[in-house]
C-alpha cells in the first residue's frame, strides 16, 4: 500500500543532490507534488497540532516556510513544509484525511510541493536534527502506521470493560495457575484487538 498513491514524488528520502544549494545532502523526508499548485493538503495521521505558521530560524523549521506539525499518537512529529497556507491552528486535534493547508513554495523550494518529513521527538526545536538521525523514512512508517490502525477492531472502552468485567474476577478465582494463564492471553488478545499493548507476553 503506497500512502502516496495521490501524489507525484518528486524527491524520495536519502542522499540527493540539493536542488538550491547544489551540493550532497541527506534529504529528511520526501517530496509530494498535488495539482494544482495550491491544492489542498491532508493529514496522513491523526494528531495534535504543535506548530501552524512560518519556521523562523532557530524554530527548528528554518527554511521550511510555513509548516504545519501535528505530533501523532506515539509521540512522532509529522512536518508538511513550503505550504502557501495553513487550515488548523496549534492545539487543534486533527483526524486523518483533514485539510491541513495548501501547497506551496514557501522557505528554501524551487517550485511548488509539499515537502513531508517524520520526526521522532517533538522537543527542543520541533525534534530537529542536524542528521538523518532524527527522523524515519515515511513511506515505511506510515505502512506500519496503518496496518497497526487496522488491527484495532475492538474499540478500546469496550475491551477494557470486559477485561473489568470478566476476565479479572475470573482470573481471581481460577482454580489452578493454567486457568490464569489462559484469562491472561484472552485479556491480551483483545488488548491488541484494540490497539493496546499486551500486558501478560
Amino acid at each position: 500500500m503506497n500512502p502516496f498513491e495521490s501524489y507525484r514524488l518528486t524527491s524520495p528520502f536519502g542522499m540527493r543532490m540539493h536542488p538550491v544549494y547544489k551540493v550532497p545532502k541527506f534529504h529528511k523526508g520526501v517530496d509530494l507534488v498535488t495539482t494544482p499548485s495550491t491544492g489542498p493538503l491532508y493529514a496522513f495521521v491523526s494528531g495534535e497540532v504543535t506548530h501552524a505558521k512560518e519556521g523562523t530560524k532557530g524554530s527548528g523549521f528554518g527554511g521550511y516556510g510555513i509548516v504545519v506539525a501535528i505530533k501523532d499518537n506515539k509521540g512522532y512529529l509529522h512536518c508538511y513544509a513550503h505550504l502557501s497556507a495553513v487550515s488548523v491552528k496549534v492545539g487543534d486535534k486533527v483526524k486523518r484525511g483533514q485539510k491541513v493547508g495548501l501547497q506551496g513554495s514557501t522557505g528554501v523550494s524551487t517550485g511548488a510541493h509539499l515537502h513531508y518529513e517524520i520526526r521522532k521527538s517533538c522537543s527542543p526545536s520541533n525534534g530537529y536534527t542536524e542528521t538523518e538521525s532524527g527522523v524515519v523514512e515515511p513511506t515505511k512508517y506510515l505502512q506500519d502506521y496503518y496496518s497497526k490502525e487496522e488491527i484495532s477492531i475492538v474499540d478500546k472502552k469496550d475491551a477494557n470493560a470486559i477485561i473489568d468485567k470478566y476476565l479479572k474476577p475470573a482470573w481471581g478465582v481460577a482454580k489452578t495457575p493454567a486457568d490464569k494463564l489462559e484469562i491472561g492471553r484472552l485479556a491480551d488478545e483483545l488488548r491488541a484487538a484494540s490497539g493496546q499493548e499486551k500486558q501478560n507476553s
